[in-house]
């Protein structure tokens, strides 16, 4: 067994460990009251239709309903879905949330009718979804607990699972795949990933964030072959434009849990910042090659991937913004 097999292997106590915390924090929660009534609120012009999921200013953890923005207006695209995090492409998407029993976590993947087709039961908390441009390939990333190296039960790591969208089957785990520095084999027990976004070109082909010690790496990874190589230092929750040629990140700010978003070259792996001033955590989406979209608190915001312009208003109480194009069912 390899430093991380130990990790994979608690699997069953972290799901314990989890679903217990998640218990605290749901407890007072009836299966009735897991998902808000809140409705998104057009706040600009995004010039596409932007899915998006909505926020309850109050209690921004439940799990809100799927809305579409299009010209100003919202509607709400599907009753049966509402989540903590949602993404889609490719006629497939990815809902992840609290499970109606208010203690447990659930994803399910759905349609371009947005209905659900598959449900799978998640080690923890929601944090990141990604679908493949072709509906190929989704990644989840949630939030666990109890791994030992961590040395207190109440800190958290991570698990990121590759899917196949159509069969809602889990393929593996990016702890499980083997990664090179240097050409070198590289491996620690602490290894956490996150951050998973796609080629647009190759859905086998990806980029994700490599978290070990005080390092977060950006990784070039190849869902077939297993393998993930180490690019550079310093990138968190990657997300690659259309074209493939610039990846939108989040920049740690001197080793707090607070962000700036940069773009950087792929060729070149040179960055700047952009316009967004905030702290920012999240996976920013891009909107175009020109335009990333981004939540900040409890609403949706757009800037120029150029570093250009400003930062402004999309939709206000909503996060999770996704780009819909023409395969998406009206």
């Amino acid at each position: 067994m390899d430093s991380r097999g130990g990790k994979i292997t608690v699997a069953l106590v972290v799901l314990c460990v989890v679903f217990g915390a998640g218990y605290v924090v749901y407890a007072a929660l009836g299966p009735d009251q897991t998902t808000t009534d809140a409705k998104p609120k057009a706040g600009g012009a995004a010039g596409v239709p932007v899915m998006v999921r909505a926020v309850d200013p109050s209690s921004p953890t439940l799990n809100g309903g799927v809305f579409v923005v299009e010209d100003g207006a919202v509607r709400r695209r599907s009753k049966d879905l509402a989540c903590e995090r949602v993404y889609y492409a490719g006629g497939h998407g990815i809902c992840m949330g609290v499970a109606p029993s208010g203690v447990d976590y659930v994803a399910h993947t759905f349609d371009s009718e947005l209905q659900p087709q598959h449900e799978i039961r998640l080690l923890g908390l929601p944090s990141r979804a990604r679908v493949s441009a072709d509906g190929r390939y989704g990644a989840m990333t949630v939030f666990v607990a109890g791994d030992s190296y961590l040395g207190s039960s109440t800190a958290f790591s991570t698990r990121t699972t590759i899917l196949d969208m159509a069969t809602g089957k889990q393929l593996a785990q990016l702890e499980q795949f083997d990664v090179t520095k240097d050409g070198e084999r590289f491996d620690a027990v602490d290894f956490n990933f996150w951050g998973v976004t796609f080629s647009g070109v190759d859905s086998n082909r990806f980029y994700a964030t490599l978290a070990t010690g005080e390092h977060h790496y950006l990784v070039e990874g190849d869902v077939a072959a297993r393998s993930m190589r180490v690019l550079r230092d310093g990138v968190e929750c990657p997300s690659l434009s259309p074209d493939g040629k610039q990846i939108a990140y989040k920049s740690r700010m001197n080793g707090e849990n607070r962000w700036h978003l940069r773009v950087l070259d792929v060729a070149t792996l040179k960055d700047h910042p952009v316009a967004e001033t905030r702290s920012v955590d999240d996976q920013a989406e891009w909107f175009d090659d020109d335009t990333l979209a981004y939540a900040v608190g409890n609403d949706v915001f757009t800037v120029p991937a150029d570093g250009s312009g400003e930062a402004r208003l999309l939709v206000r109480d909503a996060s999770s913004p996704v780009r819909l194009d023409r395969q998406i069912d009206s």
